[in-house]
């Protein structure tokens, strides 16, 4: 019997292959087969991380050091033996040669830029977002780099906080997984894409992540590579755009003092300080913004439900700036909450219009209750 790949190319990543590839490759997955300009990648399976946990012996010391896991402290020093058990293993020789012919096949260049991002099996899921327990690696160079960085991926599903989260209460009840779940029965997915020289980049909500209005499109952007948002370096641009009309609302300029950027020097990133001129400018014009929004309104009627989404724009083959989707998933705040009706099911036509236009919209002053209500902006995101 064939044995089942260690590699599955992004546009093969359904909805089926959640437990094999984890949530992030399946979002990914999911617009790919829309017809999204995304970077081109491969997922590594589940299979290839239990395949290493056994060619390494690790699953006995894991267990030891995860059962122990009584205090904060003891969560901390577990993830850091942990981390060095990984760091001292090494993949086996198929899962090498898997990977690297991907490598290879995914620029015809072995030395070609890529972003390796973890995508842990109850990750961008509808009901939850575990997103931000785990590590992504950008800008990683050559195919022993990119071997290296997969590790580092797994080893982060025993961060302090993926630990600690399985211990929440909580947890317990979503997918299993709590502070009792056998380190054998975990697993974790990881996606390798080509990297966006990424001019700016951010995020975008298809529901106003603020007050929850679903007729509004929240773009929030920066300059340069995603990370400055993901870490709350800077505050973000934030523009509402209309979903049915495709207008402009609102525009906020946020400080963008700093950017993520490719450092050819050091074949890697750096971060540097934004031109106080560009700090005061929108990174983005408006037709950019309009055309996210679009991108964002199509996913979301393909999907169902409000979206939660990455992106950046830079370079592309038809000219010097174009965007690309970099993650979709469910939103998993005003989700979850009941929606009432506007009107009552006894109301006329009128009656309703009516009510629609008085439905409330953001203010851009609305922006600064969003750390309150769902946390620092992109706080649980990691982005090429």
């Amino acid at each position: 019997m064939r044995a089942e790949p260690y590699v599955i190319w992004l546009a093969d990543c359904t909805r089926d292959c959640l437990p094999v590839v984890g949530g992030k490759a399946i979002g990914l997955g999911a617009l790919v087969r829309e017809g999204f300009q995304v970077p081109a990648g491969f997922a590594i399976s589940t299979s290839a991380y239990r395949e290493h946990i056994d060619h390494n012996g690790l699953a006995g010391p894991l267990q030891a050091l995860v059962t122990e896991c009584t205090s904060l402290e003891a969560q901390k020093r577990a993830s850091e033996e942990i981390r060095q058990l990984f760091e001292a293993s090494r993949p086996s020789p198929r899962i090498e040669d898997e990977v690297l012919a991907a490598y290879a096949r995914l620029y015809g260049d072995a030395s070609a830029p890529v972003a390796v991002r973890s995508s842990a099996t109850a990750e961008d899921l509808a009901d939850a977002s575990f997103a931000g327990q785990q590590e992504t690696y950008l800008w990683i160079l050559g195919g022993a780099e990119v071997l290296e960085h997969i590790v580092r991926c797994w080893a982060s599903l025993f961060t302090p906080q993926a630990i600690a989260y399985r211990a929440r209460p909580r947890s317990a009840s979503l997918h299993g997984v709590n502070a009792r779940t056998r380190v054998a029965d975990l697993a974790m997915g990881v996606v390798v894409q080509r990297m966006v020289p990424a001019e700016a980049a951010g995020v975008m909500f298809t529901i106003d992540p603020v007050t929850g209005d679903p007729s509004g499109i929240v773009v929030e952007a920066a300059y340069g590579l995603g990370a400055a948002v993901v870490n709350g370096e800077v505050t973000p641009d934030r523009v509402c755009v209309d979903k049915v009309l495709l207008e402009i609302r609102s525009r906020t300029i946020g400080t963008k003092a700093l950017a993520h950027r490719f450092d050819p020097a050091v074949q890697g990133t750096r971060l540097e300080e934004v031109p106080p001129l560009l700090q005061t400018q929108l990174c983005l014009t408006d037709d950019e913004v309009i055309h996210l929004a679009a991108l964002g309104k199509k996913m979301e009627l393909a999907m169902g439900r409000a979206q939660d989404m990455e992106w950046a724009i830079g370079a592309g083959r038809s000219g010097p700036r174009e965007v690309f989707l970099l993650q979709a998933r469910p939103e998993t705040v005003w989700s979850q909450k009941p929606r009432r009706p506007l009107v009552q099911p006894e109301s006329t036509v009128m009656d309703r219009i009516l009510q629609a236009m008085r439905v409330p919209r953001p203010s851009a002053s609305e922006a600064d209750l969003r750390a309150s209500q769902t946390g620092a902006p992109g706080s649980d995101r990691q982005m090429p």
